[in-house]
């Protein structure tokens, strides 16, 4: 039987809309939905390593399981990632997956590979509703992760926005062109993609039950 994990985004948490939704929805279905918190308790330290050995952990305590992830924004990233280390993980759905996290960061915050970066910085937690610190580990961690290319060879299924102004919708097409196990569904949606969650859940579930050794 398959076991599902929900991965939350950056700077948010196991009780954001979307994920509450999802689990509703997988509860109401009889399926139990697992949905980790990837910061820990400790976001200002948050980085890609930690987040991906908190999911296998998960894996690793059910020997024997096939698992298929869900992931929003960072954590589609981190569910990506994840199944490139892991031959447990036999599905992916992905909304708005931030492929090339470091690029964008360093481009945003206007840094090189010649920059000197502080050791912090301040961004807003949507969970918090406050502006928190976050030490810059995240991103000298995230060079590792950048350098190992997505090779994995199973079904997968991103959900986009085509109006999405944190993680262009480009990224998700780049990655589908070269893959033709990806399929890529683009919406008339932002980034949270809030106001199509409840056609996401439903296409996520008929994905889940075509691709994994469960029937919804």
């Amino acid at each position: 039987m398959t076991e599902f994990i929900y991965l939350h985004g950056f700077a948010s948490g196991p009780s954001s809309k979307k994920a509450l939704v999802f689990q509703d929805r997988f509860k109401k279905a009889g399926i139990s939905l697992t949905i980790p918190d990837l910061q820990e308790g400790d976001f200002e330290n948050l980085t890609l390593t930690r987040q991906i050995n908190r999911v296998q952990k998960i894996i690793d305590e059910k020997q024997g399981e096939s698992f298929a992830l869900i992931g929003s924004s960072m954590g589609g990233y981190v569910a990506a990632l994840t199944a490139e280390t892991r031959k447990e993980v036999e599905a992916l759905y992905l909304m708005a997956p931030g492929f090339n996290f470091l690029r964008r960061w360093m481009k945003n915050m206007g840094w090189d590979e010649h920059s000197s970066t502080p050791d912090s910085i301040q961004v807003y937690h949507y969970h918090y509703k406050k502006e928190v610190t976050l030490r810059t580990e995240l991103f000298q961690d995230a060079l590792y992760w950048y350098s190992l290319p997505l090779t994995i060879n199973i079904p997968i299924r991103i959900s986009h926005g085509i109006h999405d102004e944190a993680v262009s919708i480009q990224e998700s097409r780049d990655f589908a062109r070269s893959r033709p196990q990806c399929q890529l569904v683009e919406l008339d949606s932002d980034h949270g993609l809030i106001s199509c969650v409840d056609w996401i859940v439903a296409d996520c579930m008929k994905f889940f039950s075509e691709n994994c050794k469960l029937r919804f």
